[in-house]
């Protein structure tokens, strides 16, 4: 049975409560119905709640993914740098000796350029050296010339006195041969020189070219050196700029990812913080869920209650009815019998009458008085025919109920394999094994056989016995346990749960077939059944194996 007929039975209890003398019935439904709304709200709540956890792990199972994944380009972007970084290193360290190489470059010009200007000196001094050798030479070509020209005026020597006279200004005549060899001297030295001034002049015109091309040598040197230097500086400032300006990209790649990465990770730790709400959240929701369950349970028992007292009312209303009815006849019989003795009496005194008045009148009077016997013989027979019917009924349905435990009794002692018989004349509703529990909606071991069939059908005993105990539980309800002793060697002991009431009490010995109850829905059962349960050693077994 589902929730919404047990709901319906629910309310037809009310119903007929209402109707009845239960004060406050209405209550019940209307608390069970109030339980049911807020079980169904917490229900919701699980479910939305369940959905949104579920959307949060992904979220931060993504968010997860994704830090785990920026944490890569980070490592990646940080080999990168540092990588980088080195180069820089290097460049910056290959910039320095450029500019090293550059200095000494510049300091190697410096000192062809002090080279330079020795050489320029000395080539400036060759130059006026060659100039001066210039001009003596042919001051002593003009000399010798001159001397040449007046020695063939003169016949080979010319005038000497003239060339003494060019040559001392003075005319002494005893002079003038020692001036004649001086003449010739000069003339000799003169042309001696001339030949050593030429030969200087081609040596220094010699050395003036030598200079010259180590000038030019040196010039090109230095030159050269200063544009490879300058080239050398130049590519490893550009290298240097360049990885600098590389290492500053990749710097604030790096920053950036750092960013990104504290980002991802306060959203995952934001994330991974609703999760943690959202689990305590759904484990408030379980044990609010929880408590409403047993709110539920012990509602569910004490409707039950109610009902059982309800019936209970009602079968003592229904015997103190019978036994007002059975009074009211007792007391028509007795008003009858007294109306009888009555009319008996009346009888007499008509007699009495009768004989102080005339035949007629007598006559008259005993007709009244046999008339008023037969009334009261009538409507004394209807009552005791009416109990006669009543006791009848009765009796046969004693009669009917020994039949039935007589016919189980002997189909028992038929049976080469069971030793219980059947506790009730109804169908199996089910087996006994793992279920799903109708009122739990969890799975859990069904320990018995489940009979169905409607409230008030007679329930019996399985087999000979002592009645273990007539009790109550709110699962169970009312129910019965009976001791068959040791069976098959085992103590064996059968349960009849549910019941709507007794027909034996604790310590009483019962036969087979012997009615001890009532089938009902008391404890935890969605409608009429009987849940009949066999134990071996207290250990619940499958009553199949008796039967």
């Amino acid at each position: 049975m589902t929730d919404r007929p047990r709901t319906r039975t629910v309310r037809a209890v009310v119903a007929l409560a209402l109707a009845g003398v239960l004060v406050g019935g209405p209550a019940l439904a209307d608390d069970l119905d109030g339980i049911r709304d807020r079980l169904r709200d917490v229900e919701e709540q699980q479910e939305r709640v369940g959905k949104d956890r579920a959307t949060s792990k992904e979220n931060a199972a993504e968010l997860d993914e994704e830090l785990e994944h920026t944490s890569k380009e980070l490592k990646a972007a940080e080999a990168r740098l540092s990588e980088t970084t080195a180069k820089v290193a290097e460049a910056r360290i290959v910039l320095s000796e450029a500019e090293a190489d550059l200095a000494d470059a510049e300091a190697e010009a410096r000192r062809i350029e002090s080279e330079l200007a020795v050489a320029r000196a000395d080539e400036a001094s060759i130059e006026e050296a060659l100039a001066d050798n210039e001009a003596e030479q042919e001051q002593s070509r003009e000399t010798i010339g001159a001397i040449a020209r007046d020695s063939y005026k003169q016949g080979g020597l010319g005038s000497l006195a003239t060339t003494l006279e060019l040559l001392s200004g003075e005319a002494d005549a005893v002079d003038r041969m020692a001036m004649a060899r001086t003449v010739l001297r000069v003339q000799d030295q003169q042309i001696r020189a001339l030949a050593t001034q030429e030969a200087q002049a081609v040596a220094e015109q010699d050395r003036l070219t030598g200079v010259r091309q180590d000038i030019a040598y040196l010039l090109a040197q230095a030159e050269a050196n200063v544009v490879a230097m300058e080239q050398a500086r130049a590519a490893a400032e550009e290298a240097k700029t360049s990885l600098e300006a590389l290492e500053a990209e990749q710097a604030a790649d790096k920053a950036e990812l750092e960013k990104e990465k504290a980002k991802v990770a306060k959203e995952l730790a934001a994330e991974q913080k609703r999760t943690e709400d959202l689990n305590d959240e759904l484990r408030a929701l379980a044990r609010s869920k929880h408590g409403i369950k047993a709110e539920e349970k012990a509602e569910l028992a004490r409707i039950a209650k109610e009902e059982a007292r309800r019936k209970a009312e009602e079968a003592a209303r229904r015997k103190a009815a019978e036994e007002a009815a059975q009074r009211k006849a007792a007391e028509e019989a007795a008003r009858q019998r007294a109306a009888q003795r009555e009319a008996e009496r009346q009888r007499q005194l008509a007699a009495d009458a009768q004989r102080r008045q005339d035949a007629a009148a007598a006559a008259e009077a005993q007709r009244r008085a046999a008339a008023a016997q037969a009334e009261a013989d009538r409507a004394a027979q209807a009552s005791r025919d009416a109990a006669a019917r009543e006791a009848a009924q009765r009796e046969a349905a004693r009669q009917a109920a020994a039949r039935e435990a007589e016919r189980q009794r002997q189909a028992a002692q038929n049976s080469s394999s069971g030793y219980l018989s059947y506790p009730v004349n109804a169908p199996t509703t089910s087996e006994f094994g793992m279920r799903l529990h109708p009122v739990l909606g969890i799975w859990l071991l069904h320990s018995g056989l489940d009979f169905g069939a409607p409230c008030g059908t007679p329930i019996y005993a399985a087999a000979d016995g002592v009645v273990y105990g007539t009790l109550y539980d709110d699962s169970r309800g009312n129910y019965v346990v009976l001791d068959h002793g040791v069976q098959r060697g085992v103590n064996l002991t059968t349960a009849y749960l549910h019941l709507q009431s007794f027909a034996v009490s604790g310590g009483q010995s019962v036969s087979r077939g012997q009615v001890i109850g009532y089938e009902g829905t008391t404890g935890s059962s969605t409608g009429c059944h009987l849940h009949f349960e066999t134990r071996e050693n207290g250990t619940p077994v499958n009553p199949r194996g008796w039967l």
